[in-house]
This record gives C-alpha cells, sequence and structure tokens, in this order.
C-alpha cells in the first residue's frame, strides 16, 4: 500500500533541498536571513489580509509561483508579477474563509550578496463561523533576488501535502 504522501516526497521529487548547516556560514549576513524570512511572512500577510499592493510587492517583476501536490499534481507556473497576483487573488473571490499561512522552520542557503534560495513550512489554516480548521500543509522552496536593495521572490514552489 502506498502513502499519500508519500514521507519524503520533498526531498525525493527535487522540490527541496536542504543542507547541513555550513561552518562557513558568516554571521555578519544574519540581515539578510531575517529580511528574506520578513519577505516570507509579508507573502503571507498579503495573502490573508487581501492586501494586493504588499503581494505584488514580494515578487520580483519576472517572479513565477508554482505549487506541487505531493510531488504528483502540478499547478502552473505562473510567470510575471501581474500574472501571480491575478492568479492568487482570484480565488478571494470564492474563498469566504480567513485564511492564514503560518511559515516555520524558514532555512536560507546558497547565500550571496544578491541571491539566496530559502525553504520553509506552511501551515495554511482556515475560520470560519468561529471555529478554526487546518487546511494543508508541506514545503515552500522560494528562490530570493535583491531588487533595489530590497530582498523580493524570484521563484516560488509551493508544495502541499494534501489537497485543498
Amino acid at each position: 500500500m502506498t502513502k499519500r504522501p508519500e514521507p519524503a516526497w520533498a526531498s525525493k521529487s527535487g522540490l527541496v533541498q536542504v543542507e547541513a548547516a555550513s561552518a562557513e556560514q558568516d554571521p555578519s549576513r544574519a540581515v539578510d536571513r531575517v529580511m528574506i524570512a520578513e519577505r516570507i511572512a509579508r507573502y503571507g500577510w498579503g495573502y490573508d489580509e487581501r492586501n494586493r499592493e504588499l503581494l505584488a510587492d514580494c515578487f520580483t517583476v519576472d517572479g513565477v509561483w508554482e505549487g506541487s501536490l505531493m510531488g504528483d499534481e502540478q499547478v502552473g507556473p505562473f510567470e510575471g508579477r501581474d500574472v501571480i497576483v491575478a492568479f492568487l487573488t482570484d480565488f478571494w473571490n470564492v474563498q469566504t474563509d480567513q485564511r492564514r499561512h503560518i511559515f516555520t522552520n524558514v532555512v536560507v542557503q546558497e547565500l550571496s550578496a544578491t541571491t539566496a534560495v530559502a525553504h520553509a513550512y506552511l501551515l495554511l489554516t482556515a475560520t470560519s463561523e468561529a471555529a478554526m480548521a487546518p487546511v494543508t500543509n508541506g514545503p515552500y522552496r522560494l528562490v530570493m533576488r535583491k531588487d533595489a536593495g530590497v530582498w523580493r521572490i524570484a521563484r516560488l514552489v509551493a508544495g502541499f501535502d494534501a489537497p485543498f
């Protein structure tokens, strides 16, 4: 019997590749790591509070958003900031619940002066009729790029452990 999702599906499919910490990590880059984690959080805030401008500000102009459901079903890719924002905000017309994107376990790798790869877990919840329920969870892989001195998402691959 195949387990759904298969344990470690995200690593096996290549979506995530979290590496061991390196002794070469430069403590002076801690500010970049914090700002990258903050950008990921702002993505969640922008979506959950239906703030189109904040959501758009999270992506580079040529950004890409794509999803993977347990490594089996692909969503997208959606290319370009305007296309991404249109895709994401179209859900607002049918979602009557209050969504909350809760990002944890942020790990930043391959950090250079202008690029990085970040991994984070998402726990997505929804509240309706004064009751909160989990919707899905999964790993996110984010390619980050410094754009005019600000970290933005150049590519987001959202992994989901369960359909919703």
